[in-house]
C-alpha cells in the first residue's frame, strides 16, 4: 500500500452505505475512489470513476479494495473478479453477515481468493443517511497485523471518517454478525409490546453473552467495547432505521415474516442466526441466549415465552 501520494481505492458495492463511504473517503483529497455498481449511477456521484462490469475490474490498479456487499453475494462476486492483484493491495470487508454455505465470516471468504494479501474489516455505527448528510462517523478497522491496520487507518481517515485500528479481527466480525441478531430480538420486544424495560434487559443480556462468548471463540472480550463494536450494537438495537430492528418489530406485531416490510435478504440478522449457531457448534460452544432467539424466529406462535427465556 502506498504510504504517500494518491491512494487508489476501489469500492465494490454502491448501495446506501457504499455511496456514503465513498463520499467520506473522497473528501480527504489524496484518495482516488473508484466504484463498482451494476446499475447506472446518475445521482450522488461520490467517485472519480464508475465500473459496471466485474470482468472490467483490474485489481492491479488499486491499493485498497473495499467490499460493501451483502454477505450472501460475496463469494459469487469474488469469483468473477479478474486477477492479478497489486502486490501490496489490501482488502477490507464492510459486511456483517456470514456465508451460510461455507459457515464462514466474510474475511475468511476473501482470504480463500486472495490468501497472500492483508485483509481487514471496517465496522461502526454508520447509518448511511447521516453519513450522506455530511456527519462525521467513527469506525474500527480490524486487521490481524496491527501495524498495517494502523497504517491503513491513517491513510483512510479524514474529516468525515475517524478510524481506530484493532488487531482482533475475529472479535470485530463476531460482534458485527451478532449485533444484527440481537437487534432483531430488540425489535421483537417492541413488536410484542413487552416494553422498553424488557427491551433494555434483553440487549444488556446479549452484551453479557457476547462478553462470555468472545474469549471462547478465540477473540478478546475487550473488543466488545471498541467504537466499531459496542457503538454499532447500541445503534442497531435502538433505532427504527435499522433494518434488523424493523424486521423484528414487524415480526413481533404480526407473527408473519413477509409482513415485516423489510425483505429477509436485507435483514442480515435473520439470515445469519442459524449460520452463527452452526459456527458455535463447530467450536463446541453453546449459547442458550442465541438458541432461544433462533427458536423464537422459527416458531412465531411461541415468540413471547421464548424471547423472555433468552433474558432469564
Amino acid at each position: 500500500m502506498m504510504e504517500h501520494g494518491t491512494l487508489r481505492v476501489l469500492v465494490i458495492g454502491y448501495g446506501a452505505f457504499g455511496r456514503a463511504l465513498a463520499a467520506a473517503l473522497q473528501c480527504r483529497g489524496d484518495i482516488r475512489v473508484e466504484v463498482f455498481s451494476r446499475r447506472l449511477v446518475t445521482e450522488f456521484l461520490a467517485a472519480s470513476r464508475f465500473l459496471h462490469h466485474l470482468e472490467h475490474i483490474e485489481l492491479a490498479a488499486y491499493d485498497v479494495v473495499i467490499l460493501a456487499l451483502p454477505s450472501r453475494a460475496l463469494a459469487e462476486v469474488l469469483g468473477q473478479i479478474a486477477h492479478p492483484v497489486a502486490p501490496t493491495a489490501s482488502f477490507l470487508s464492510c459486511m456483517k453477515g456470514m456465508d451460510g454455505a461455507a459457515c464462514a465470516f466474510p474475511t475468511e471468504v476473501i482470504a480463500r481468493h486472495f490468501p497472500s494479501h492483508p485483509i481487514g474489516m471496517l465496522s461502526g455505527p454508520t447509518f448511511a443517511s447521516e453519513m450522506q448528510a455530511g456527519h462525521r462517523v467513527w469506525m474500527s478497522l480490524g486487521c490481524t497485523d496491527l501495524e498495517h491496520g494502523r497504517t491503513l487507518a491513517e491513510r483512510l481517515a479524514g474529516p468525515r471518517l475517524g478510524l481506530q485500528a484493532t488487531c482482533d479481527l475475529r472479535g470485530l466480525e463476531i460482534v458485527g454478525v451478532t449485533k444484527n441478531i440481537i437487534a432483531l430480538g430488540a425489535g421483537l420486544c417492541e413488536g410484542l409490546g413487552l416494553g422498553e424495560n424488557t427491551r433494555a434487559s434483553y440487549v444488556a443480556r446479549g452484551i453479557r453473552e457476547l462478553g462470555r462468548l468472545l474469549p471462547l471463540l478465540g477473540a478478546s472480550a475487550g473488543t466488545l467495547f471498541e467504537p466499531g463494536a459496542l457503538g454499532d450494537l447500541i445503534l442497531t438495537c435502538t433505532s427504527a432505521q435499522s433494518r434488523n430492528y424493523r424486521y423484528g418489530r414487524a415480526l413481533g406485531e404480526t407473527a408473519d415474516i413477509p409482513a415485516s416490510g423489510v425483505p429477509a435478504p436485507l435483514a442480515e440478522g435473520q439470515q445469519s442466526i442459524e449460520t452463527f449457531l452452526a459456527f458455535l457448534r463447530r467450536g463446541e460452544v453453546q449459547s442458550v441466549f442465541f438458541e432461544r432467539l433462533s427458536a423464537a424466529v422459527r416458531r412465531p406462535a411461541e415468540l413471547r415465552p421464548l424471547l423472555l427465556e433468552a433474558i432469564d
